[in-house]
């Protein structure tokens, strides 16, 4: 099933996990969810759209976890096998996440349904998630819009359910309805994205600047320095 790694949260920025801050502001209310999952097609996707409110959940208390279904080797030279994998596992020890591995093969997620709804079921028996992070319903990737559409048809347990955006994907139309301020969590948050040495310099929006100003709207929209902004499809307090 997954190949989740949890020894390598061992390894964080500065010598410091997420599990090692002191609990903090930013992430109090995300204290009352104890076990959280965030769902991604692509390694980098939970990284981009919740990675500072996962290391605010961590310095809360919660458990995280960090999910992606495809290891894009197809994108990757032979001889580079697995780095995305291996990029996605560092990333998720910076913020304190466990992380699970699968293999539906990148761009062919609505023809794997079924394998991505197998896969689902399982990390929601084995996991037990009260809060789930996944992508927009609205995004027009066909991989994440296929994962956002199996998450919601599968987490009916009473899970919290969140909507997160992808920077590049449908961030035009994206509305939030919630915020969470990660002023504390963003310099974690653009550390673990660091880590994706593939797509540094291969995606025009894959930088600093363009996670940092983002932040920023969001915190400017909802009265903090930088922020996350999540669309809810359902919420248990």
């Amino acid at each position: 099933m997954s190949h989740g790694r949890g020894g390598r949260a061992d390894r964080g920025v500065l010598g410091r996990t997420a599990e090692e801050v002191q609990p903090s502001h930013d992430g109090r209310r995300l204290g009352q969810y104890r076990n959280i999952l965030g769902i991604g097609a692509h390694p980098d996707d939970v990284d981009i759209g919740c990675g500072g409110s996962l290391a605010a959940a961590r310095r809360a208390g919660a458990q995280i976890h960090s999910v992606s279904l495809s290891r894009c080797d197809d994108e990757t030279a032979l001889q580079h096998k697995k780095q995305r994998e291996e990029e996605f596992f560092s990333a998720s020890a910076i913020l304190g996440a466990k992380a699970h591995v699968f293999g539906i093969p990148d761009r062919a997620f609505p023809e794997n349904r079924k394998e991505i709804m197998f896969v689902l079921e399982r990390l929601q028996e084995e996991l037990r998630p009260d809060l789930v992070f996944f992508p927009s319903l609205d995004d027009p990737h066909q991989d994440h819009n296929t994962v956002a559409q199996a998450v919601v048809r599968t987490f009916r347990a009473k899970e919290t359910l969140l909507q997160y955006e992808i920077l590049r994907h449908g961030s035009n139309t994206f509305t939030p309805t919630l915020f969470v301020d990660i002023t504390e969590t963003l310099e974690m948050k653009l550390q673990a994205l660091r880590e994706y040495k593939t797509q540094i310099g291969t995606r025009a929006y894959f930088d600093d600047n363009s996670f940092r100003s983002l932040a920023r709207t969001r915190g400017a929209q909802s009265g903090c320095e930088y922020a996350e902004g999540f669309m809810v499809q359902m919420m248990y307090l």
